[in-house]
């Protein structure tokens, strides 16, 4: 058993807040124990955990919305990568708790746990993403978290200071929008080849072609024509 996973399962054990059959801990002030480590980071606002309980699991991080890079059919919203960035340097291998928020579910329609990504020394991801200018406030079916407060004062924060999202080149238009097909090129017209340089020579009679030096012609020669073959045997002005 590794190192980590034993010190989650310890820390799963004090109950303070820990993870137990299956559900994340209600919010408690800091500091907190941490009971998951972060395994990888989806977006700005979502992110893979590890925990003792539940093995991995994928978070979406309440109270905060990120600019879309993922969304299928559509474009990178101004600033995704920049709060994708914030989310890998803040939180990607760090130890942190999941704690829920009663005033909302705890599994979305996806399938992702609903839950605030803590450090242990209380550090509020969805707080601290909202004051770098990385996030928005969310609120879903007209039910703010209980962090709402917060997370608005620290976007305030962002918004008047001109912080991330908020300042050039976004000034806070993060929309991701449907990608515009592109249409295929019109095919080049066609045009007909030029007739071979050869097919403008003629001969008024075999008198021409002997003087032009081509006679003989023969059928398929430059200036072979049927008015110089009169026995029709392919061999003109013989």
């Amino acid at each position: 058993m590794s190192a980590m996973k034993k010190m989650l399962m310890v820390c799963a054990g004090t109950g303070a807040l820990a993870l137990s059959s299956g559900a994340v801990a209600v919010a408690q002030p800091a500091p907190v124990l941490p009971t998951a480590v972060v395994t990888a980071v989806v977006d700005g606002d979502t992110v893979q955990v590890t925990d003792a309980v539940r093995g991995t699991v994928t978070v979406r991080i309440l109270g905060i919305d990120t600019p879309e890079t993922k969304k299928p059919g559509h474009t990178v919203g101004c600033w995704g990568p920049e709060a994708t960035a914030f989310a890998t340097h803040a939180l990607l291998n760090q130890p942190v708790a999941l704690i829920a928020d009663p005033t909302q579910a705890t599994v979305d329609a996806y399938g992702r746990t609903l839950a605030y990504v803590v450090k242990p020394d209380g550090w509020n991801y969805s707080v601290e993403a909202a004051r770098a200018g990385v996030a928005k406030s969310y609120v879903f079916d007209h039910t703010p978290v209980q962090q709402y407060p917060a997370i608005v004062a620290a976007e305030d924060q962002a918004r008047t200071s001109g912080t991330g999202l908020w300042g050039p080149p976004c000034h806070g238009a993060t929309d991701s929008v449907p990608l515009t097909p592109v249409p295929a090129p019109a095919p080049a017209p066609q045009t007909a080849p030029a007739p071979p340089a050869d097919s403008e020579v003629y001969y008024k009679n075999c008198s021409q072609a002997r003087a032009a030096g081509a006679a003989p012609l023969y059928r398929g020669d430059p200036g072979y024509a049927a008015h110089l073959d009169r026995d029709n045997d392919g061999i003109a002005c013989e």
